[in-house]
């Protein structure tokens, strides 16, 4: 029996190569992010209630990474093409702009007056990321993500206010995010135990 490998990034088309570079270094950062919503939000609540949402989220997002090392290696290499080139130009713009407006939003709003705006304002700005992330690698699941982080904090926001705001935006933005991000996960998993991928192969993931 002929042993199936991974391909590299220079034998698959530049979308193809791209979306699974960000379902692998995009899904860290996701991750990252979620360990820390997840954290802070669990650290919202008062008391030992707070101390063990936070310190349930940091054992989840442990176990997702040991498992991300494994299901991601030997794939989502920096692929070189032009057009590969052009993707990754789009997707570092993006991916400063969304930094950009991380930190200066929560500044807006503390100035407003509004401090438990800050989680909110945070997540407001990761939702278009995610959207601009499906439209040029096409990752269908992060499109609804993207919508959730963008249109669900303004309702939270006219809802409730203070610990609990900071508390429902923390703990749901971080599931969202370690689950899209273990999903992303999953998808790279299947295609190195399957091998089914080949050269120049535009396979599309189901969301």
């Amino acid at each position: 029996m002929t042993a199936t490998r991974a391909p590299t990034p220079a034998e698959l088309s530049p979308t193809v190569a791209w979306s699974q570079r960000v379902r692998k270094v995009g899904g860290f950062i996701q991750l990252a992010f979620a360990a820390f919503w997840l954290i802070r939000g669990g650290l919202s609540h008062n008391g030992a209630t707070g101390t063990s949402l936070a310190a349930a989220g940091l054992l989840v997002s442990i176990a997702v990474l040991a498992y991300a090392i494994q299901a991601t290696k030997g794939i989502g290499g920096r692929p070189t093409s032009p057009e590969a080139k052009r993707i990754e130009r789009s997707v570092t713009i993006a991916t400063i702009v969304e930094l950009v407006a991380s930190f200066a939003f929560p500044v807006i709003v503390i100035a407003a007056g509004h401090s438990d705006w800050v989680l909110p304002s945070i997540a407001i700005t990761i939702g278009p990321l995610l959207l601009w992330l499906d439209h040029v690698v096409d990752i269908p699941r992060l499109r609804p993500v993207g919508w959730a982080l963008m249109v669900v904090p303004f309702i939270l926001v006219a809802a409730m206010s203070g610990s609990t705001l900071a508390a429902t935006t923390g703990l749901g933005a971080g599931v969202l995010l370690l689950g899209t991000a273990a999903a992303g996960f999953h998808d790279l998993a299947v295609l190195r135990s399957h091998g089914l991928l080949g050269p120049r192969t535009d396979l599309r993931l189901s969301p």
